[in-house]
């Protein structure tokens, strides 16, 4: 991408979040964002087609950040390890956790945790796909439950409504996907 067209596209994120960090009700318009960005509404209109756009590219960029993360740590050419993609998805929500507060607290933003969670869940299948010993449909199906599950569990600890750390989240949660729920049962209660 050329330059001078990736410094627009990050001013006019910047001034989304900006405004969505401002307001709760989520309602940005292209007049405002044009001006909080300093463009005219025409520049907005060569880089995005709706204000919904720009939140998709952001999250996006986010995912991508993420998934770099995770190649740093070679998490695609090994077993799936649930640390690493815990501690990168810790890594990613500390760095933006003022934004992710705001958008976990607000349903207007529904359609970021969904659209999150099916990029992720696509990347992460696409990516083993050729390494494990179950059809496609099934890892679908796996990364589908443990991506919803992550992403809800980390939605409620932005929201408040859990009590850990969020290095504490990361390490309990990554027990929970890799281990499931047998190991904190009580002995001879299956």
């Amino acid at each position: 991408m050329d330059r001078r067209v990736q410094k627009t596209r990050t001013a006019i994120q910047n001034a989304y979040i900006s405004l969505l960090m401002e307001k709760n009700n989520g309602r940005i318009t292209v007049t405002e964002l044009a001006k909080r960005a300093n463009i005219d509404r025409k520049t907005f209109y060569l880089h995005y087609e709706t204000i919904d756009d720009v939140m998709r590219d952001y999250s996006r960029q986010l995912i991508d950040k993420l998934l770099m993360l995770l190649n740093q740590q070679d998490f695609f050419s090994q077993n799936f390890n649930t640390v690493s993609l815990y501690s990168a998805m810790n890594q990613i929500i500390s760095e933006n956790l003022e934004f992710f507060r705001h958008i976990a607290a607000m349903n207007y933003y529904d359609s970021f945790w969904q659209q999150s969670r099916e990029a992720l869940v696509t990347t992460v299948s696409d990516m083993y796909k050729d390494k494990v010993i179950v059809s496609e449909n099934t890892l679908n199906l796996y990364s589908r439950f443990v991506l919803s599950g992550t992403l809800e569990i980390y939605r409620e600890w932005l929201r408040g409504k859990l009590p850990f750390s969020l290095d504490e989240l990361g390490r309990l949660t990554s027990e929970v996907a890799f281990r499931g729920f047998s190991p904190s049962l009580k002995s001879g209660d299956f």
